[in-house]
């Protein structure tokens, strides 16, 4: 399948990654070209740095031959313009967007567009969370990719490290910490914050 990614931050690079790895032919766009960075070594797709809704930027990126367009970059109103350019422009199939307000969410439905809410997945994971079991889990489909979320107890030997000291597989990204008081600390906001006995470390991984 060949697929245009808009967005080249932790979760843009993510899946152009996981995405390459399984076949697909991958283009990816962000404003930004030190973004691109964010791809693995072994990432040969194309890659473009330019303005992620000027028509002529998304055409040398090939839009006008991919099947799917992923909106996923970190401003909402930038993917909102991505996916109506995609969609009534160059009529691509198949348009995903990032969507951080969920309050939006039925603009985006009245365009006809999939959304994945961060926030939204987030609180629902939580909620599972909160009562019971050390380790919960769910999941969210989109398309052909599942993503799996977890919330993991703070082993003994992880107690006292950050975020970035925590290693966990290729797979396998850290989104956050549910603290043991209850608040949600996402990864670009953990910095040194050490874990403590109690802490729930969340992750996400396509499966």
């Amino acid at each position: 399948m060949n697929i245009l990614i808009i967005g080249c931050g932790r979760v843009g690079a993510g899946l152009a990654n996981a995405l390459y790895k399984e076949g697909h032919d991958i283009s990816v766009v962000d404003s930004s070209p030190e973004s691109f960075t964010h791809l693995e070594d072994g990432f040969t797709g194309f890659r473009l740095a330019g303005v992620p809704i000027d028509s002529a930027v998304l055409r040398r990126a090939g839009i006008e031959e991919c099947h799917m367009v992923a909106a996923v970059t970190g401003d909402d109103n930038t993917n909102l313009m991505v996916a109506q350019i995609a969609k009534k422009i160059f009529r691509v199939p198949k348009v995903l967007t990032r969507l951080y307000d969920p309050a939006r969410q039925d603009l985006y439905d009245q365009e006809g567009l999939h959304t994945v809410c961060p926030t939204s997945l987030t609180v629902d994971l939580i909620q599972q969370i909160i009562s019971e079991s050390e380790e919960s889990a769910s999941r969210v489909v989109f398309g052909n990719s599942t993503l799996s979320l977890s919330a993991l107890a703070v082993p003994p030997d992880h107690r006292g490290k950050t975020i970035a000291q925590v290693g966990r597989s290729e797979d396998e990204s850290i989104v956050g910490v549910l603290r043991r008081d209850g608040a949600l600390i996402f990864h670009e906001k953990a910095g040194s914050y050490k874990l403590k006995k109690g802490d729930r470390i969340l992750c996400a991984r396509l499966v």
